[in-house]
């Protein structure tokens, strides 16, 4: 009887430690606490496209989207709060990211896509790419 109760005491435990890992059920990545704005943080890369490292952030029901080229340079972030996005003021391409409107038209071609949002790139002829960061629908 000692054992079964120690036992199940041992896989209560697990099952709590795995909550904690993964919240969302372990169907994705949870999104980082820290990081934000760093070469490399410690972060899983999302990103569907090799030339681009997209990394996700969460903290005080924020959640933030960072992406950096591969060398490690910051191109440009977005925070987001239920459907509003807007741009933080950091990144060398931060002066050419847009936040469309749902509807809006956009181009590009799709670089990140989750259930919050979906990055598209418009490489750049003149001083370098563009962003189009929206809201998933």
């Amino acid at each position: 009887m000692l054992i079964h109760i120690a036992l199940a005491g041992a896989l209560l435990a697990c099952a709590g430690a795995a909550q904690a890992c993964c919240p969302d059920g372990g169907h994705g990545a949870p999104a980082a606490a820290a990081g934000l704005g760093e070469s490399l943080p410690k972060a899983r890369n999302l990103a569907l496209d090799p030339a681009w490292r997209i990394y996700e952030f969460s903290r005080d029901g924020v959640t933030y989207l960072q992406i950096n080229d591969v060398a490690g340079t910051v191109r440009a972030a977005v925070g987001r709060v239920n459907d509003t996005l807007w741009v933080l003021p950091m990144g060398a391409d931060v002066a050419r990211v847009t936040v469309p409107d749902k509807g809006a038209g956009t181009s590009g071609s799709v670089v990140y896509q989750t259930s919050g949002f979906v990055v598209r790139v418009v490489p750049g002829r003149n001083g370098g790419d563009a962003w189009e960061i929206s809201a998933a629908d």
